[in-house]
């Protein structure tokens, strides 16, 4: 226990050297190794810098474009219905991407390689999701990767847990280019050619879109977010680097290996210098959805004292 208490110590004045202030109530935690230096925040347990080589790669928020950084969604992902869930014949409202993101953290383990950070179930929580549950989110930093692992554990004894969860990173562009979206390409592990599902006022239609215009390679332009995020159901594939197209040189990797649906997105401003690779395990309400939060397209489930574990990695390349 002294020892970590002395770690947390470490954390709490290492982030103290940070540029970006924060409100008084929200505390940053920093890990480092010889490679990365990674910041994280307590409110949302939201990823806020990884630097290497004093430079930053990951998006600092910016209300022009997009004020969050890296948020946790859970326990939903995208947009419900009416911002509405039916269980056991009552309606509960649920603002997009769920709350996981607006509420405080506490940490729970720490040293200066790693961090997990716990939210249980409490009084504003039960007001619009009605479950018991834990959610610990982990970030370990090996090398040049950061393991971002998440933990969901149904604390009830007699009641199933019904659940998605997923990530939201915003990547920046390397300052070194002319950080537009037609200066990158994305480059999967699998030569395929998956539609993106169509959105209508953030649900799903139905239709379909081709963006891919090559096998397994996603060429990116001014106009590739302007209907919003690309969403793939299923996804095909594990991992992807980003490419600056200009140089060939690889920039990050994203590792997501195992997860059923994966989301592209960036702001629709062409001069967005930032992109977010998304792994989920869950996906935003179809336009003729019941609202039944049991009978939602990717939705997960735990009997009671069941575990869920999933991770994905960021992996800087240059």
């Amino acid at each position: 226990m002294r020892l970590l208490l002395v770690l947390l110590c470490a954390l709490i004045f290492n982030s103290c050297n940070d540029k970006k202030s924060l409100p008084k109530h929200i505390t940053a935690y920093t890990l480092f190794n010889d490679t990365l230096k990674v910041t994280v925040k307590s409110l949302g347990a939201e990823l806020s810098s990884i630097r290497f080589n004093d430079n930053e790669y990951l998006w600092q928020g910016d209300k022009a474009f997009w004020k969050e950084q890296s948020p946790i969604l859970f326990p939903i992902v995208g947009k419900l219905k009416d911002d509405e869930f039916i269980h056991k014949a009552k309606a509960y409202k649920m603002k997009f991407h769920g709350f996981a993101r607006t509420q405080e953290f506490k940490v729970i383990n720490a040293t200066k390689k790693s961090i997990t950070l716990e939210l249980k179930n409490n009084e504003v929580t039960k007001q619009q999701y009605p479950f018991q549950f834990q959610l610990q989110i982990s970030y370990t930093i090996k090398n040049n990767t950061l393991n971002i692992g998440y933990k969901v554990i149904n604390t009830s004894n007699k009641d199933t847990l019904y659940f998605s969860i997923g990530a939201h990173p915003g990547l920046l562009y390397p300052k070194s280019t002319s950080q537009t979206h037609n200066d990158f390409s994305l480059v999967f592990d699998r030569s395929e050619l998956p539609k993106s599902l169509d959105k209508k006022g953030g649900l799903f239609n139905g239709e379909t879109t081709q963006y891919f215009q090559e096998e397994g390679v996603l060429k990116l332009t001014d106009t590739t977010f302007n209907k919003g995020a690309l969403v793939f159901n299923p996804n095909p594939f594990s991992y992807v680097s980003l490419i600056h197209n200009p140089s060939g040189k690889p920039y990050l990797k994203v590792s997501f290996d195992g997860f059923p649906y994966l989301g592209i997105w960036s702001a629709r401003d062409k001069n967005a210098p930032f992109l977010c690779i998304e792994p989920w395990y869950g996906i935003a309400d179809y336009h003729n959805h019941d609202k039944i939060l049991k009978n939602k397209s990717g939705i997960q489930h735990l009997n009671p004292k069941e575990i869920f574990y999933s991770s994905y990695q960021i992996s800087v390349l240059n």
